[in-house]
């Protein structure tokens, strides 16, 4: 093989630091808009709160009526839209990689829908179920989802190809199910439209606690998975020879979409193409590099759903919008651009 000559030498020393210095500006502007939103969504609503009522909110209880509104209501609001985005990010980019389909999100791959039914059974049977359980009855949607995506997509091995496949089919009958399943209910009106088309509308502290023993481990072990998520994308038979095994590689990275999914699902509801989005703005910004690409999804799915947020409460206030309507605004476009223009 001929030696790199100095010139190339040179080029290649010249790009990987304009990329890094690039990559750095993108994440320090997202992590700036970012606390920008967060302010807004502190300030702005259906009462529209002073900066220093802001704060006071925050740090005192000297004003009770800014403290409700900021810590009671927007705050935990704020960080709820923030782990959604952020695990709906996750997953896109996890399952991107482990089907290697640059379409491939928990939406269309019938994760969303999967942990959705569980959801949906759940509040039918009790609407006034406890929030810890819909989380619980929604991981557990999620698992056996990613279970029935895995078993029909095996035969003998697990192909990519079938993998997104199935995942298709399994999103149309789940989601026939869930509508069907609130279509008769007597609670149709009242819990179909903020479900199905995603929303944080009253979401509280709650959700958080709820939320919080599921996405720990499940971030944790979507970083700890990366390392073997890149080894995949060189092929079975080379990941094979560098002594990963292929097929129990993707079920537990399917597991770890079901769980991260399932917590989404069960704060939001059924939000859409923030998995699709958010791995490719990421990709655009590091590269492919999985270690990397997946806390990058995971900031742009922060930022994407907090500002979706933002707008659902704020575009006709004081009342609001299902967020999931904004974030298919983004993504429906997002998709079609994918499908028309990229390979």
């Amino acid at each position: 093989m001929a030696a790199e000559s100095p010139k190339q030498g040179s080029a290649l020393e010249r790009r990987v630091p304009a990329r890094l210095a690039g990559s750095t500006v993108v994440l320090l502007m997202c992590v700036t808009g970012l606390l920008a939103v967060s302010l807004l969504s502190m300030k702005l609503g259906a009462v529209h709160l002073s900066w220093n009522e802001v704060w006071s909110g925050l740090t005192s209880d000297s004003e009770p009526l800014a403290r409700n509104i900021v810590w009671q209501i927007r705050f935990p609001r704020l960080v709820d839209a923030m782990l959604v985005g952020a695990a709906l990010a996750v997953s896109g980019a996890l399952l991107q990689g482990v089907t290697r389909n640059p379409l491939a999100d928990p939406t269309i791959l019938g994760v969303t829908a999967a942990a959705g039914l569980a959801s949906a059974t759940v509040i039918v049977i009790d609407p006034r179920v406890p929030q810890w359980a819909i989380a619980a009855a929604c991981a557990a949607g999620g698992l056996i989802g990613a279970g029935v995506l895995f078993v029909i997509a095996y035969r003998g091995a697990v192909s990519p190809v079938r993998l997104a496949l199935a995942g298709v089919a399994l999103s149309a009958f789940f989601g026939a199910a869930i509508v069907g399943l609130l279509a008769s209910s007597r609670t149709f009106l009242q819990t179909s439209l903020g479900f199905l088309a995603g929303g944080l509308y009253g979401s509280e502290w709650r959700d958080f606690r709820a939320m919080l023993p599921y996405l720990v481990p499940g971030f944790a072990a979507a970083i700890l998975l990366s390392g073997r998520l890149n080894i995949l994308a060189l092929g079975d038979d080379v990941a094979a020879g560098l002594g990963v095994v292929t097929d129990r590689t993707r079920l537990a990275i399917l597991a770890v979409v079901g769980v991260l999914t399932a917590m989404a699902v069960a704060t939001a509801g059924m939000v859409s193409f923030v998995g699709l989005v958010c791995p490719h703005l990421a990709r655009y910004t590091v590269g492919s590099d999985n270690r990397a690409l997946i806390p990058v999804s995971a900031l742009y799915g922060a930022l994407l759903v907090s500002i979706a947020d933002l707008i659902a409460r704020l575009v006709i206030s004081p009342s609001e919008v299902p967020m999931g309507i904004i974030t298919a605004g983004v993504g429906a476009p997002f998709l079609l651009y994918l499908v028309r223009f990229r390979e």
